[in-house]
């Protein structure tokens, strides 16, 4: 009988590394899930800006929009996977892989579940979206337009933008916005099959929705970056580039220096004293509220690897409200 050494390890075993691992399936949940619950304040992921969550809780809330999403999630959503699901390449480490690798930087940042990838070869247009129901599994779909127009960086800031969408549980007000927008080249679905009237309500709710919304996957874009620094200046060449987004905006217009001049002048300000500067466009006013994201310690929270200012940073709240206001929306 082999020599007992420990409460519980025999001689055999301890001179064998590998049997003192925890193969258990509770403990590969309990670290699966441990830093993510973490993140989780009040229903919301803590770097989400407040107002995006307040907002659709909002809209949950409308009657008419129970109709709507049930329409999308049914239907719209589930036609448009079928359609991937048949006519698209799904990247992997042998088919794409370079755009594989970075949706799996990504979401090893974000600490979410690796989202399928399509590639779309019928266009040559720079198109990127992302699809998510109860019923099907989290997809982002790029097309290879988009793979040959952008560089390496621009696209991990694209990606990590749509990751924050999945994250955040946007696709379906998403989906939602298609039905209010009269934008040129908006995203068109392969199917609208909600065929009634959208309400007031809705369409003032989700025409809110949006500007929070993008500020929130603006976050997750920050933290996806190897530099989250360098992000300002990624997002205005994306834009510089004439990227349409899912909404159907082209803001090629953007001045960085504008917008990099106000954020500079704005920390100077504290937030009771804070005003939104009307001359700057949606565009501008995003780089502003990602700077201010990018010296909190919201950002810390999730990239341990990179070092902390010692003086400087804000805390979360005070980023949000600051936000609130650049975005031009909310006054103190």
């Amino acid at each position: 009988m082999s020599e007992i050494v420990s409460d519980n390890l025999t001689a055999a075993e301890c001179s064998n590394p590998l049997m003192s691992i925890d193969t258990s399936f509770r403990s590969y949940l309990n670290a699966y899930t441990r830093s993510f619950s973490n993140h989780i304040v009040g229903g919301a992921l803590d770097y989400a800006l407040d107002s995006d969550f307040a907002v659709r809780q909002k809209i949950q809330s409308l009657s008419a929009w129970n109709k709507l999403s049930k329409s999308i999630n049914t239907v719209d959503i589930t036609q448009e996977a079928k359609m991937l699901f048949s006519k698209c390449n799904q990247a992997g480490m042998l088919k794409y892989p370079e755009v594989y690798d970075i949706v799996r930087k990504c979401a090893d940042r974000l600490e979410m579940a690796l989202p399928i990838v399509f590639v779309r070869e019928d266009t040559d247009k720079k198109i990127i979206y992302s699809i998510a129901s109860d019923i099907i599994e989290p997809c982002i779909i790029v097309t290879t337009g988009l793979i040959d127009s952008f560089t390496q960086e621009e696209l991990q800031v694209l990606i990590g933008y749509e990751c924050g969408k999945l994250q955040n549980n946007h696709i379906a007000y998403n989906f939602g916005c298609v039905y209010i927008s009269n934008a040129l080249y908006r995203f068109l679905p392969v199917t609208k099959s909600y065929t009634q009237p959208v309400g007031n309500q809705v369409i003032c709710a989700l025409s809110e929705w949006i500007d929070y919304a993008d500020i929130t996957a603006d976050r997750a874009a920050i933290i996806c970056c190897d530099d989250p620094k360098k992000y300002s200046s990624i997002f205005a060449n994306i834009l510089d580039k004439g990227f349409v987004d899912f909404y159907g905006r082209e803001q090629s217009d953007v001045n960085l220096n504008k917008a990099l001049s106000y954020s500079n002048e704005s920390r100077m300000v504290m937030s009771r004293f804070l005003k939104p500067k009307n001359d700057l466009t949606k565009a501008e006013r995003r780089i502003v509220a990602a700077e201010e994201f990018i010296r909190s310690d919201g950002l810390y929270l999730w990239r341990k690897d990179l070092e902390k200012p010692e003086t400087g940073c804000i805390s979360l709240q005070e980023c949000n409200i600051r936000c609130n206001i650049i975005s031009g929306k909310s006054t103190l």
